[in-house]
């Protein structure tokens, strides 16, 4: 049990060092900015507690505010996301399966991978954009920058399974 959670802080850690030093600065159009450390949150195991994603979520939220001088908006929305994150998950998995599987393409399959970490992905984006924009009297922006926020993020998502598929 101890060497899981050292393995869930390795990854922690590791992913949000690359977000804040490197994808934090790539802004393509002003609009899309890819996200990668939402992949800590949804490749966690199927098994894991809603208390304890959302410890998860709210820490990685909070070491890229920090290092990105986002007043709590990333802890707002990767909180957001841990809390539906299960209940998403549960949808796309198909019964008879084990608990203890990590969401993957080659677990539950591409489709409903892409389908489940495409939802994350949009809700993330969304609260993000919401809380950076606060107001919903321009829709456009935030469809905008939700939509070509989480293509991005979806590309990244893409090619990371691949080089984690065993």
């Amino acid at each position: 049990m101890t060497a899981t959670y050292l393995i869930k802080l390795r990854d922690f850690v590791l992913f949000a060092l690359v977000q804040v030093l490197i994808f934090a600065h790539i802004h393509l159009f002003d609009y899309a900015t890819a996200c990668v450390a939402l992949i800590f949150l949804l490749k966690l195991p199927r098994h894991t507690s809603r208390n304890e994603l959302l410890i998860w979520g709210f820490l990685m939220g909070l070491a890229t505010d920090i290092f990105g001088s986002t007043p709590g908006m990333n802890a707002a929305a990767f909180t957001a996301v841990a809390f539906v994150r299960n209940t998403l998950l549960e949808n796309f998995i198909p019964k008879g399966f084990a608990d203890d599987i990590i969401p993957g393409i080659s677990t539950i399959k591409t489709g409903r991978y892409l389908s489940y970490t495409s939802i994350c992905t949009f809700l993330f984006y969304t609260v993000l954009y919401l809380l950076e924009l606060f107001t919903i009297h321009y829709p456009l922006p935030l469809l905008i920058g939700a939509a070509s926020s989480t293509l991005l993020t979806m590309l990244f998502v893409i090619i990371a399974e691949f080089f984690t598929r065993k």
